[in-house]
């Protein structure tokens, strides 16, 4: 098969599986209602365990890192070797988009942080457990799941300059890419922390 035509199908493949949104897909099956219609009204992790409480949240964290290693796990099988760089990183960022934009769900969803530290995984390992390590801190010490999230995915294209490797170029791309629509998607957010507004991370029991 043509290796265009191979990266393209793994591109479709990543986006579609991204678009099964996990918040969504359990508040429905388990509760019955949509999440998108509560809480912050967001279609994510954070929104997840403000509404549906820790138990639940984890059926939704599973869901969205599963569906982030499948679609980097059907790309590794599928794309030819010599594009196995850009290929990860255009079914990475289709993944992210699915999830943000479900095809399945009205094109609202979550805003894609833990499926592209799920999918990061594959692009390279070492930056995202600095970037993992990089949101802990930042949320232990202020208390805000959405300002962890936008500093580290701004840190993302530093990160994979300064860990290098053959795909170097490509994977600054992925970076600097995600860290665009992630800082987009938070924009309500970061106008909540500057106005002292936004709400901090709290366990609500279910």
């Amino acid at each position: 098969m043509n290796p265009w035509v191979s990266m393209a199908i793994s591109v479709v493949i990543a986006y579609l599986l991204g678009s099964l949104n996990f918040s969504i897909i359990i508040s429905k099956l388990l509760l019955k209602k949509d999440i998108r219609n509560y809480g912050s009204g967001n279609a994510g992790s954070t929104n997840s365990l403000r509404v549906m409480g820790g138990k639940k949240t984890i059926l939704v964290l599973l869901g969205d890192i599963l569906k982030g290693f499948v679609a980097m796990i059907i790309c590794m099988l599928i794309c030819d070797d010599e594009m196995m760089g850009v290929a990860k990183v255009a079914s990475g960022i289709a993944c992210v988009l699915g999830h943000s934009f479900p095809v399945y769900f009205g094109f609202r969803g979550g805003k894609g942080v833990l499926t592209t530290a799920a999918v990061g995984a594959f692009v390279d390992w070492r930056v995202c457990l600095t970037a993992l390590g990089i949101f802990f801190i930042v949320v232990m010490i202020s208390k805000f799941v959405s300002l962890g999230s936008v500093i580290t995915m701004c840190s993302l294209p530093l990160l994979f300059y300064l860990y290098g490797g053959k795909n170097v170029v490509p994977n600054i791309w992925f970076g600097s890419l995600i860290a665009v629509l992630v800082v987009f998607l938070h924009r309500g957010n970061i106008k909540r922390l500057i106005a002292g507004t936004e709400n901090k991370l709290s366990f609500k029991k279910k």
